[in-house]
């Protein structure tokens, strides 16, 4: 069965899989772990980020589901 996550991703971050409201389908069962592959967020990217999941602080091994909104968190921003 598949679910549908709304993702809020950096710019760099590969957006081909996403649809054009920032949507991905994933696997029941997918993690943040894997939707950050899925996402091909480089390794080296991914132990400085943080994540939260429906606005709360999440781990990687945080499992999805159908619904939840996922957001991408970097310890240095310039401005």
């Amino acid at each position: 069965m598949a679910i549908r996550v709304r993702v809020y991703a950096p710019g760099f971050i590969n957006h081909e899989s996403l649809d054009e409201d920032g949507y991905i389908e994933l696997t029941e069962g997918c993690t943040v772990g894997g939707l950050c592959k899925r996402l091909k967020v480089p390794f080296t990217i991914r132990l400085v980020m943080a994540c939260s999941v429906n606005y709360e602080q999440a781990k990687f091994s945080t499992p999805l589901k159908d619904g939840d909104v996922v957001s991408f968190l970097f310890p240095i921003a310039g401005g």
